[in-house]
């Protein structure tokens, strides 16, 4: 949509307008002076030979016999051809005898264009064609192209006779006042007549206007400028520019026998166009070069374009489509990266600058590649991808805020928020470690409580645990009941689930320690609970029904946690973990290997542990007791049951109670009277959950 509002735009005036101004900053800072054509000159009637010639008396308009000893002056440096863009349509004020002079000049220097003026409203007095001998042929092209013109003012007639060709100085400016295009033809009376340039370009060349073939944009040619005369700045400065006062100095000198100030052989080979460039003669028009332009420097410029077949031609009509497609595509990727501000504002600036180049380099090469519309629809397909996606992105972040703000920390939800390709929606394999949790003895003291005390005890103790987990960067999965299921790992990665997850479970158990005393303040029984913790892989994400989804995990490394948090009843622990969380927390943590067992609903056994503590921060006396169950565990493993439990009495007796101990003792006692069999791997199967 945006690249087809663009193509349309671009045939808009304003559209059109922006476009001609990119190319007028292309001529300003990419026109090649050197490119100029140094055959041609300018001659110009300044200020200062107007003043000059004030001081002798001599007033505008100037007696004609001027031009005449002008023309003798650059016929005898051997000029090739003068155009004169001045008009002679009205007989000299100073005698009809300067009239026939000056048109005998023109007859004996030859090659002579002489300027006329026609129009496009009918004159009466106007209506007679110049002669056919002016007349040119052109084909369909060239002559379906042609102005269409009623009325005309051509030199009058001495002047009119001494002329070798006649040109139309009829030039209008393109719809921002530049001037930028002139006609090549005009047609008037049946006939075809060429204008200035043509005529200027036929005349230096022998050559018709059919065989210099120019380029034509709605019926004009577009005037490749190379520079300006008119400056000292060398990188602008196209042709030699000449105050025709200093010609005439220049005769005078050599009809007094003087050395001239210019020499008439710099003139050798050249063309020159007479003309006009001081402001109160108005004949400066804005070009795309320069806001005071000499109209006669246009003409200059187009004839050089003509001679030298050096075009600036309009780019294939697809090439516009195509770069605003390109364009449109390099702001989609753009828009793709807000996220990373920098690399998606620098993909736009090189995007712009890409484009900006390659109309840059084409313009270099005589080709007009528009140069607006493909920018314009980089940023405006930036800005209505940007606008859509902030749309989609905020309808997305609402709705990952509103789902995942319940059962995580603010923190991880702003990670997700701004990164929401962490979030795998319908779940995707993540390895990660499960928290499994519950109240000791909850059925019987629940039962003891009134509702409305049963209530602020769990919204107390729920609020507390889960604050925890969510600090530490876990998941909040659910509650079920008094139980608590959460994990670490996803949505947000965690190097170090396992670790993370044993400090969170550390640090519930002594926020639980605290919380008893007030619990008991308050007419509460005493609240413990038993922790189950696993690692491992798990398929986590969003899953439920289309009516509600929840953002859960699911798999047997999610099961295990479960079943071990059922088993510290039999080992009267408070916080089990796998073998894997083990590994993967490593020597961060102190624990006490337990047994080598196998859960209910598994069919391998696991070794699990105790937790303890951080490393460094647990009891002495609870390693040393470790140290001493692993030893009678050691023992028990290897069948000498009488020397195991003569260890695990040892533990009860140096350390006090310890459900772990007794329950090996029992073991030890039944496997004496009933021994293992043969293939015993000392692996032992819990008949509960």
């Amino acid at each position: 949509m945006v690249g087809g509002l663009v193509l349309l735009g671009r045939r808009t005036d304003l559209g059109r307008v922006l476009e001609l101004k990119t190319l007028d900053w292309r001529f300003q800072r990419l026109s090649a002076p050197s490119r100029r054509d140094g055959r041609i000159v300018l001659v110009m009637v300044n200020q200062a030979s107007l003043d000059h010639l004030e001081k002798e008396s001599v007033y505008w308009p100037w007696p004609r016999s001027i031009y005449g000893a002008l023309l003798g002056f650059l016929k005898r440096g051997g000029a090739r051809t003068v155009v004169f863009d001045m008009l002679f349509t009205n007989p000299s004020p100073f005698g009809q005898a300067e009239d026939a002079t000056f048109g005998k000049a023109l007859k004996d220097f030859g090659a002579v264009v002489m300027a006329m003026e026609t129009g496009a409203e009918a004159h009466v007095l106007r209506a007679t064609p110049p002669p056919a001998r002016f007349a040119l042929t052109a084909g369909p092209e060239l002559a379906d192209a042609a102005l269409l013109r009623k009325s005309v003012r051509p030199p009058v007639a001495e002047i009119l006779a001494g002329s070798r060709l006649l040109g139309d100085t009829t030039m209008d400016a393109d719809l921002d006042g530049v001037f930028r295009r002139v006609p090549l033809i005009a047609a008037m009376g049946g006939r075809l007549y060429p204008t200035l340039p043509s005529a200027a370009a036929m005349s230096a060349t022998g050559m018709t206007l059919e065989e210099l073939r120019p380029p034509l944009i709605e019926g004009r040619m577009l005037v490749r400028f190379h520079g300006k005369s008119l400056t000292n700045d060398p990188h602008l400065k196209t042709y030699a520019s000449y105050p025709i006062g200093d010609l005439l100095l220049s005769w005078q000198a050599l009809e007094d026998k003087r050395a001239p100030t210019l020499p008439p052989a710099l003139f050798k080979d050249k063309i020159v166009f007479i003309g006009m460039s001081a402001a109160g003669l108005l004949d400066n028009r804005p070009s795309p070069v320069s806001p005071v332009f000499p109209g006669t420097e246009i003409i200059a410029a187009a004839t050089d374009n003509l001679i030298n077949r050096d075009f600036l031609t309009p780019a294939p009509w697809a090439a516009t489509p195509a770069l605003v497609l390109a364009a449109l595509l390099c702001a989609l990727g753009a828009s793709r990266l807000s996220s990373r501000a920098w690399f998606s504002l620098a993909l736009m600036l090189v995007s712009s600058a890409a484009l900006a180049g390659a109309a840059c380099l084409a313009f270099q090469r005589g080709v007009w590649l528009d140069m607006a519309a493909p920018p314009l629809a980089l940023w405006l397909g930036f800005a209505a991808a940007s606008a859509y996606g902030y749309a989609v992105e905020g309808r997305q972040k609402r709705y990952i805020q509103r789902a995942f703000s319940q059962y995580l920390s603010p923190e991880i939800v702003k990670r997700i928020v701004d990164n929401p390709e962490m979030l795998a929606l319908g779940g995707e394999r993540r390895d990660a470690t499960f928290y499994f949790s519950d109240i000791q003895g909850f059925t019987s003291f629940s039962e003891k409580l009134a509702p409305e005390m049963l209530t602020r005890l769990m919204n107390r103790y729920l609020g507390e645990m889960t604050d925890t987990i969510l600090a530490s960067g876990g998941t909040l999965d659910k509650y079920i009941g008094d139980a608590v299921m959460a994990f670490w790992g996803a949505p947000a990665p965690c190097a170090d689930h396992a670790l993370v997850a044993c400090k969170a479970a550390l640090a519930n158990q002594k926020r639980l320690e605290v919380l008893r005393g007030e619990f008991a303040r308050q007419g509460y029984p005493p609240v413990r609970n038993r922790i189950g913790l696993n690692s491992g892989p798990a398929s986590i994400g969003n899953m439920g029904s289309a009516a509600r989804l929840s953002y859960t995990a699911i798999g047997d490394s999610v099961n295990l946690a479960s079943r071990l948090e059922g088993a510290n009843k039999a080992y009267g622990t408070y916080i089990l973990i796998s073998e894997s969380t083990r590994s993967l927390a490593a020597d961060a943590v102190e624990v006490r290997e337990l047994d080598y067992v196998k859960v209910k609903g598994k069919n391998l056994p696991i070794r699990v542990y105790e937790l303890l503590g951080l490393k460094g921060e647990t009891d002495a006396d609870q390693l040393k007791k470790a140290r001493l169950f692993e030893s009678g565990l050691g023992l028990w493993r290897a069948g000498k049951f009488d020397e195991a439990e003569n260890v695990f009495h040892r533990v009860l007796k140096e350390h006090g109670d310890d459900r772990a101990s007794q329950e090996y003792i029992d073991r030890c006692r039944r496997y004496r009277q009933e021994p293992p069999p043969a293939n015993w791997d000392g692996s032992y199967a819990l008949t509960e959950k």
